[in-house]
């Protein structure tokens, strides 16, 4: 049953801390992160307008056009489709976020619904909140590791020459990236450092925090719609702050469906662009019509919220 499944995944499932590192440290991931907390802190003390106005558009650009829309809801579960220079554009949006590569992004998301609260979750707070919000991003893997990852989760993007290409040159792509900001602040207003450390570090800084706080928070706090064989909430504050991302039970739920918010009060921003993005033509065969079951549900008997909380 729901409730049996909940309680097999409310117990600690992985090894100790140090087991999850089996080849080592990715010290790479380590040093990017701290260079990136330390630009944002440093931001602070490097305040322009110009900055803080691109800091806003490209939080929107690469947290909402380009994590949620393009890497999450188009490209792992197939929400929307949309033509070749769409899909163009909002993986450009979503390789500026700082979260990886298409090929890494979308395997790793298909391999936690696939195992979501297990012991093979790649990132579920049974294995610590900590563990689920960003120490999970610090295990190396070796090349082999991550080529049978890719081969088992996106099969259909690690066909794409592109996508390995893509995959390849992420580390060039956002040191490149980092100078183009603070090359066009310095040309633009004399402001380089100014926009580098908003539109860079604390930008990527801010996205990567509210994307993580779906991974942890939202498998600890917050109510349920549906019972569902994992730990997943949805959760107001991260609704708002992750752009419909939030309503995380909704999605697990029914996981194609670009819809997330399931309840009147449960608003999707990123949703909503979709049926622009329809309306307009930019997007087709939207997956957007609840089920019957789920209607029942919702008008009907609630869900149990009494999900033990993550150690």
């Amino acid at each position: 049953t729901p409730t049996a499944d909940l309680a097999a995944v409310s117990v600690p499932v992985a090894p100790k801390l140090a087991g999850r590192f089996p080849d080592g440290i990715n010290w790479t991931n380590v040093v990017w992160l701290a260079l990136m907390h330390i630009g944002a802190v440093a931001a602070f003390w490097h305040v322009s307008w110009q900055a803080l106005l691109l800091f806003v558009v490209f939080y929107y650009l690469t947290g909402c056009f380009g994590v949620t829309l393009g890497y999450h809801r188009q490209m792992t579960h197939g929400s929307f489709q949309a033509i070749a220079p769409v899909r163009a554009l909002l993986t450009l949006c979503a390789m500026l976020s700082g979260q990886g590569s298409p090929l890494f992004w979308i395997a790793t998301h298909r391999k936690h619904h696939a195992h979501s609260d297990g012991a093979e979750d790649p990132h579920s707070p049974n294995h610590g909140f900590w563990w689920s919000h960003f120490l999970w991003l610090q295990p190396r893997d070796t090349p082999e590791r991550a080529k049978a990852h890719f081969q088992r989760w996106a099969p259909d993007f690690y066909r794409s020459r592109l996508q390995r290409f893509l995959h390849a040159t992420y580390g060039p792509f956002l040191f490149l990236s980092a100078g183009a900001f603070y090359a066009v602040g310095e040309l633009a207003w004399k402001e380089g450092l100014s926009v580098f450390l908003w539109v860079m570090c604390m930008r990527i800084v801010a996205v990567y925090h509210v994307t993580w706080f779906v991974n942890s928070a939202t498998h600890v706090w917050g109510y349920r719609n549906y019972q569902t064989p994992d730990r997943s909430r949805n959760l107001w504050w991260v609704g708002l702050l992750a752009f419909g991302e939030g309503w995380h039970n909704n999605h697990h739920a029914y996981q194609r469906m670009a819809r997330h918010g399931h309840r009147g009060w449960e608003f999707d921003l990123t949703y909503n662009i979709i049926r622009v993005m329809k309306l307009v033509g930019l997007a087709t065969e939207v997956v957007d019509e609840l089920p019957d079951v789920a209607k029942s549900q919702l008008q009907g008997e609630e869900a149990t919220n009494q999900v033990p909380h993550a150690a």
